[in-house]
């Protein structure tokens, strides 16, 4: 019980400070792009090339050929993400996320953090994403005003073959109003936490989602 509790406490000090870096993130960088300041650029490393194969399907979404695009990798995982994303360089102050891709105009952004659980026999993907249920309905921890479960399913979702939990979230930032979609995509894989979160505005999420699920699909697990 006491391993149970103490991972508990954990797995909620990792849900306060990736929120409150995608807080900030979001924060400072919407921002912007909402406002399309020029300034922008001094803040993310802006890349000027585009999608040769890129073209318009029914609805009105871009479909890209991953075979295109670029390919990150680090001692954890590798994936392929879009050549008009852009990896940001400067990670998190918390040190909690390995990986931030930033889209602007319209702004998105994807955090990948995969961090070692003491106890990670005693979760399940089911309890982990209960915990960051109960973590964002808390407003006194969250920060949010408004948090509002939309979808979430056991199945949908694998991260290089392993399965994972979801959901997404529609919220408002309580001390400054900004408002947007969450997707949380977590897995347990070797006694890690694995814990995708895709951001973006509430016009612009689902637009975003196909790229970033062909982002999903492309990650691959260093063992």
């Amino acid at each position: 019980m006491f391993n149970y509790i103490t991972g508990l406490l954990l797995i909620s000090s990792i849900f306060f400070i990736i929120n409150v870096s995608f807080d900030l993130e979001f924060s400072d960088i919407s921002k912007l792009s909402f406002a399309q300041n020029s300034n922008f650029t001094n803040n993310t490393n802006i890349s000027s090339s585009n999608i040769n194969s890129s073209s318009k399907n029914e609805t009105g979404t871009t479909d890209v050929a991953a075979t295109d695009w670029l390919t990150f990798s680090n001692a954890k995982f590798v994936l392929k993400y879009p050549h008009d994303w852009n990896v940001e360089k400067k990670l998190s102050k918390f040190h909690v996320l390995d990986f931030k891709l930033i889209k602007n105009n319209p702004f998105s952004f994807i955090g990948i953090s995969f961090s070692s659980l003491t106890n990670p026999e005693e979760f399940t993907n089911k309890i982990i994403l209960d915990e960051a249920e109960k973590f964002g309905m808390d407003a006194s921890s969250s920060g949010y005003e408004v948090y509002e479960v939309l979808d979430k399913d056991l199945n949908k979702y694998t991260i290089d073959g392993n399965p994972s939990s979801f959901h997404i979230v529609k919220y408002k930032y309580e001390d400054n109003g900004l408002e947007g979609k969450i997707m949380e995509i977590f897995s347990l894989i070797d006694k890690r936490l694995f814990t995708l979160t895709y951001q973006s505005t509430i016009e612009n999420f689902d637009k975003d989602l196909p790229v970033v699920e062909q982002i999903i699909d492309s990650i691959k697990i260093i063992k």
